[in-house]
């Protein structure tokens, strides 16, 4: 063997060796990221306004009504900037008009906004007047200076006359109400939905007009009752509440609003909505029986519930992004605005259960009365609008 031989071997051997190590390398390089993303946390399934908002929630004693318990929720995030308008208050100062549409259709209305500032309409605020009273059916925000067509729905069954300005009615309609609206519900269930409204309270209207209905003595008795019951929610940061039901021990509904203000002007409308649905419906039977205890506890579980859920961005009218939140029987609406929730509505959609009322004898109970139904009057519309 010559002298440079060895050397010759020694550098083949060299390269092999550095060849190897660069395949190892590689092949490690290529399980790494597999390997760390196994070790990384969860992330958030949830679009960035609504992780925001559901993160920091601080949920504080609670005041009771009957078998409706209430929890004011505070919030130490950032609030969404501006200036901004509800339905009502833009209403009554001329600021903002409700019109039917040139060709009117039960299904949409216009909405202009004539201020400066930003309006929000929430999902379940009615509007009277028009050709017949309606519901807004989803949140929207109307930009200043901004025309939008906004859906609704009707909830005076029986009735189509009259001009094309709507008002403010100052009426929510019943949280399970807005509750089916977002779980898709159509028109023929809203109008069943009217019909059952404040029927243990006596309540009457010939146009089935919930706007009627609701404004009608006995209803406004039980409002004034549970007003006066629960109090404003005031604390500072307040931003919302939860409202829970005493007789199934249930947290039913969680109601979040990225500016205070917001939540200021429309808590009493919110809270009514619940007390239609937990009390007025329930008649005598609301606060008898055994009340269970909901405490702050349920309230963390039922947020923690949606924390765990996903939620992802839908077309919505006007300005801002919907919002939809599923989270196993939890359902969550809303509308975003640049970074931040404006408003966010989360109910649990679980059928409840109530219990039959024995019969006591041997002759069935009497079948409820029903109020006299006044032949419906035609739509200028196609028929398969009427039930989308």
């Amino acid at each position: 063997m010559s002298a440079g031989n060895p050397f010759r071997w020694a550098c083949g051997v060299m390269a092999v060796a550095v060849a190897a190590a660069i395949m190892v390398a590689a092949w490690a390089e290529d399980r790494a990221p597999a390997q760390i993303e196994k070790m990384e946390p969860v992330k958030s399934q949830h679009v960035k306004e609504v992780s925001a908002i559901l993160n920091d929630l601080k949920v504080e004693s609670p005041r009771k009504h009957k078998n409706m318990v209430v929890f004011p929720i505070r919030w130490g995030g950032k609030q969404a900037p501006g200036d901004w308008l509800t339905l009502d208050e833009s209403l009554a100062a001329g600021q903002l008009k409700v019109l039917e549409k040139d060709q009117a259709s039960v299904q949409e209305v216009r909405v202009e906004n004539m201020s400066d500032k930003t309006v929000f309409l929430m999902s379940g605020e009615v509007i009277g007047g028009g050709q017949q009273t309606r519901v807004v059916r989803k949140d929207t925000v109307v930009e200043a200076r901004q025309k939008v067509t906004v859906p609704v729905f009707c909830v005076e069954q029986h009735r189509w006359s009259g001009g094309k300005d709507f008002g403010r009615a100052k009426v929510q309609a019943p949280a399970s109400m807005v509750d089916s609206v977002n779980r898709g519900a159509g028109q023929g269930e809203v109008w069943r939905q009217v019909e059952r409204t404040a029927a243990p309270a006596g309540a009457r209207s010939a146009t089935e007009s919930l706007e009627e209905k609701v404004n009608s003595a006995p209803v406004q008795r039980d409002l004034k009752d549970a007003r006066e019951g629960l109090g404003k929610f005031s604390p500072p940061d307040t931003i919302g509440i939860a409202v829970a039901d005493a007789r199934t021990g249930r947290v039913v509904g969680l109601e979040l609003f990225g500016r205070r203000d917001l939540f200021e002007k429309l808590q009493v409308k919110l809270v009514e909505g619940y007390t239609l649905d937990l009390v007025v419906n329930r008649g005598e039977d609301a606060d008898k029986g055994d009340l269970k205890d909901v405490t702050e506890k349920d309230v963390e579980a039922f947020i923690k519930r949606a924390q765990e859920g996903e939620s992802k961005y839908e077309d919505t009218p006007g300005s801002g992004r919907g919002i939809d939140l599923v989270s196993g029987t939890l359902k969550g609406k809303g509308v975003a605005v640049s970074e931040n929730v404006i408003h966010l509505s989360t109910q649990d959609v679980r059928p409840v259960p109530v219990p039959a009322k024995p019969i006591v004898g041997d002759e069935p109970p009497a079948p409820t009365p029903r109020p006299p139904r006044v032949a419906p009057m035609p739509y200028p519309m196609p028929a398969p609008e009427r039930d989308r």
